[in-house]
């Protein structure tokens, strides 16, 4: 994807350094001390507790004087983007319309540097999971929009990633093997979709098309997510190949 060049005279460290350390709060790490904010931040203690209080004072995080954790404001940060952006606003009617037609449920994911990250789901779901709520982030080895991802990249940038990115296993149906995911990821390129069974998630199946603007660059996938119960890999396909391929080519012009 395009990205806009900005000469490092005109950028503000400070915030930069702020926005880095409040994504540091995870799942796994939901509350952070000061000596672990500084040591994953790379910053020094006392630059990281002056950011984390200037969170706490502004309201984005609160603090026990120990640890340090985001409050419901961090959520405004997000939700700016969802209000703002053209491009959920743009696709949401063609993913609701393929969930009307399949009755599964429909996202759409964009790469955020080594991940996929949800930025419109159907409102229509029989199913429960985490993966796929707007804002979620997913690996991208993995995952049937990451492989699609990974199918657009040259090659030396494809071991480049893996190299930052050594898979490993999520749950026992997760492919590791670097030359096999490799070869998987050639022919998502070589077929145009990807199928992902249960490697990010147990009970899931995931089928998922690359969205790409008039010029052939791409910009988004759309991945239809249903449970392994209730279709197997064949009827998947067959099933509902055609709707996202039918909806892939609505939205072509739409993603110039």
């Amino acid at each position: 994807m395009d990205k806009t060049v900005i000469h490092p005279r005109d950028l503000i460290a400070g915030l930069q350094k702020g926005l880095a350390l409040m994504q540091l709060f995870s799942a796994e790490q939901p509350r952070l001390s000061v000596p672990e904010a500084a040591r994953l931040s790379g910053l020094t203690p006392s630059a990281a507790r002056r950011f984390l209080l200037t969170l706490v004072h502004e309201g984005f995080a609160e603090t026990d004087n120990r640890h340090y954790w985001l409050t419901p404001k961090a959520l405004r940060i997000g939700q700016a983007y969802v209000d703002s952006a053209q491009l959920p606003r743009m696709l949401r009617p063609i993913v609701e319309q393929v969930a009307r037609q399949t009755q599964e449920h429909v996202s759409v994911g964009t790469r955020d540097g080594d991940e996929i990250i949800h930025v419109v789901r159907s409102r229509y779901s029989h199913i429960a999971s985490l993966s796929i709520r707007p804002g979620s982030r997913v690996p991208m080895y993995c995952t049937a929009s990451g492989r699609l991802w990974l199918a657009s990249l040259e090659a030396a940038d494809l071991q480049a990633y893996f190299q930052r990115n050594p898979p490993r296993a999520l749950t026992p149906y997760t492919q590791t093997d670097i030359a096999a995911l490799t070869a998987e990821i050639a022919r998502v390129a070589a077929q145009g979709y990807s199928l992902v069974d249960q490697e990010y998630e147990i009970g899931m199946r995931v089928l998922g098309v690359p969205l790409c603007d008039r010029g052939g660059r791409l910009k988004a996938t759309l991945a239809i997510t249903t449970h392994a119960s209730r279709l197997n890999q064949d009827e998947l396909r067959q099933r509902y190949l055609a709707p996202l391929y039918e909806a892939q080519a609505l939205l072509r012009p739409v993603l110039d």
